[in-house]
């Protein structure tokens, strides 16, 4: 049997491969299916998978993708031309199919459990070193393999070398452990199975518990001394074993992380120099200008002009609507008035949480158009653009910001509460938008010309309410040259957010929806001072790779303030990434707006396959809320001292 699979390399290029099945190889020690297969009719590789469960859908990828992790850490680490022989090679993987699996280089050798009654002593010597060699090198690569037995261990005769497989139950050494054990992960964890791997290697043993090391003389008592006491802290690494032995512990390895100091570095002094323009700006006293959207006037500026309010359809600025002015209630997909002038007050209040009010447009240079009644009745509305070429993933990471902040209540933790301040409008983008996320299909782009918001809630908190109005413009409408008429929802912008879509190669060509954007926002006096986050979005093509691999499974703990300390280290880790793949343009805003936060996210979990309109495993969007709660900090809309150091 040939089927045609999609399916990523190690560097996350994706490929197109036609495999045929060679023979079944029965189920690995994670519980994982496996066969041989042949690669376009040439290699054969050993193929672990991941079948669909009893009902039909994709089952839990958890063993698969600590699987795929681990071996994509050591094909990182280790020199391609000086691979170690003791740990599997992978090839191909995919994890965006309803079936994902992994390609791996075949096991050499056979199982140990079979062949320990004919190994010589000089060989099961060889057999206990390889096993030790292996659990050091997998340590070098920052991984502990967690299920450490006879049976995830293979014996090549040939070259007298074992290879440890079956890594579906590994972890990152340092990394929170899964269990109620908050302990770190640690080198010295796989110490123990590893001990009693040996001990069998030797004599027959059962269970977990410690052997009696006085067996047979004693002959295993120095090698396995203090490997069997609890905590692991206290026990021998495996490279301390390895020393026991006499056996060398130095190995090849690559740096993968070292590709990442010169963007680093670059982050720190472009920090510097914004913190330095900062600083002398405020020694020269330069007062803040009051049109920035996100900022209250003082009083004195209060009392030096009249108080003016801006559409953010139509961007004209006139005074505040009185209680008294006409409602219009939506119908029919338009708008008729509402002759509520003879109801109480209190009846006419209600009516107006879900009527309109028309926007006397001064310039006449738009349609008709009509805001919530009671958009103006609260504090200064936020305006948050989202800027992007076409296909950066603005859709979907809209989509999925309003699914945690709407549905899954994700701004609580921060003492906000979101609720619908247009109720049609959002009842429209919930039936055509959100339901379909649900549903698991891929969301159209932006149709190009459209001018009005997304979605616009409000947002309330110990500091009162203000309306969150979001703007999702086509990135054709944003990166034209001509017109800007389409574009210039940014003169009432009052935060930014960058959407960067990452390729697994990179373009590292301008992105011309950044440029026009930034050209245009510099015609406004103070743009410099909009709260700004630089979003790289489709992270989950490149899950693997380091940093995207530690933050995509960082899962901020619900606090009740943000932690500007972490928001630093994930802006500098995106960052380096980006400057160390080239993408520059990425990058522009960074320099240029005083407070930035940099992010990397994954709005859909998964890549949809070419033509398809659904994600195979659903819509599971990851950290797409850290951008705008960084935003939200930035423009005082959540309070506190750490907040007002976020991006800073």
């Amino acid at each position: 049997m040939t089927t045609e699979v999609r399916c990523r390399a190690v560097d996350g290029t994706p490929r197109t491969l036609r495999l045929t099945v060679v023979g079944d190889a029965g189920v690995s020690g994670g519980g994982l299916p496996t066969r041989v297969v042949s690669v376009d009719g040439g290699p054969q590789l050993l193929q672990k998978w991941l079948p669909r469960n009893d009902s039909g859908y994709p089952g839990l990828l958890g063993p698969l993708d600590r699987e795929i992790r681990a071996l994509h850490r050591f094909a990182l680490t280790f020199p391609r031309d000086s691979y170690p022989p003791e740990l599997p090679r992978l090839w191909y993987y995919d994890v965006d199919g309803a079936e994902p699996f992994v390609l791996v280089e075949p096991y050499r050798g056979e199982p140990v459990e079979g062949l320990l009654p004919e190994l010589a002593p000089q060989h099961r010597y060889r057999l206990q070193a390889g096993l030790l060699r292996a659990l050091h090198l997998a340590a070098v690569a920052g991984i502990a393999h967690g299920r450490v037995d006879l049976g995830a261990l293979r014996w090549d005769s040939a070259t007298r070398t074992v290879q440890l497989v079956d890594f579906e139950h590994a972890a990152g050494i340092g990394e929170q452990r899964r269990s109620a054990d908050d302990r770190p992960i640690d080198v010295r964890d796989d110490v123990w199975d590893a001990g009693l791997a040996l001990w069998r290697t030797v004599h027959p043993h059962t269970g977990r518990g410690a052997p009696d090391l006085s067996v047979d003389g004693g002959a295993l008592s120095t090698l396995l001394d203090g490997v069997f006491v609890n905590p692991p802290d206290f026990r021998p690494t495996p490279a301390d074993l390895l020393t026991r032995l006499g056996e060398q512990t130095d190995v090849p390895v690559l740096a993968p992380g070292s590709a990442l100091v010169p963007g680093v570095e670059a982050y720190k002094n472009l920090l510097r120099r914004k913190r330095e323009r900062i600083a002398a700006q405020a020694s020269q006293n330069v007062p803040a200008r009051s049109w920035l959207p996100w900022r209250r006037a003082s009083k004195s500026e209060v009392d030096d002009q009249p108080v003016l309010v801006r559409c953010p359809v139509c961007l004209d600025s006139y005074p505040p609507p009185l209680p008294d002015d006409e409602l219009w209630r939506h119908e029919d997909d338009g708008f008729v008035k509402d002759d509520s002038s003879s109801l109480d007050p209190q009846k006419r209040h209600f009516r107006s949480l879900s009527a309109y009010r028309r926007c006397p447009n001064p310039s006449d240079d738009v349609a008709e158009h009509f805001l919530p009644a009671t958009y103006f009745d609260h504090g200064p509305p936020l305006v948050v653009a989202l800027i992007g070429r076409p296909s950066a993933g603005k859709t979907h990471l809209l989509a999925a910001m309003l699914r945690e902040v709407v549905d899954r209540g994700g701004l609580t933790p921060y003492g906000l509460t979101a609720t619908a301040l247009d109720l049609h409008r959002h009842d429209r983008y919930r039936k055509q938008v959100l339901a379909a996320a649900e549903r698991g299909e891929r969301l159209p782009g932006t149709p190009e010309g459209l001018t009005d918001p997304a979605e616009i809630l409000l947002i309330s908190g110990p500091g009162g309410s203000r309306p969150l109005v979001l703007f999702d413009v086509a990135g054709e409408d944003l990166q034209a040259v001509g017109d800007s008429r389409l574009a210039r929802f940014l003169i009432g912008t009052g935060a930014l957010i960058f959407v960067h879509g990452l390729e697994p190669v990179p373009e590292r060509v301008g992105d011309q929806a950044f440029e026009m954007s930034l050209a245009r926002l510099r015609a406004i006096p103070e743009f410099e001072r909009l709260p700004t986050a630089i979003v790289a979005t489709k992270a989950d093509r490149l899950r693997y790779l380091p940093p995207i691999d530690h933050w995509l499974r960082h899962r901020n703990a619900a606090l009740a303030s943000v932690d500007p300390v972490l928001l630093h280290v994930e802006s500098s880790s995106a960052f380096a990434f980006l400057h160390g793949r080239g993408d520059h343009a990425a990058l522009a805003p960074f320099s240029v707006f005083d407070r930035c936060t940099l992010h990397f996210v994954s709005a859909s979990g998964s890549e949809a396959a070419p033509g398809e309109e659904r994600f195979a495993r659903g819509f599971e969007p990851v950290r797409v809320l850290e951008p705008l709660v960084a935003i939200l900090a930035m423009a005082g809309m959540i309070g506190g001292e750490a907040a007002g150091r976020v991006g800073a």
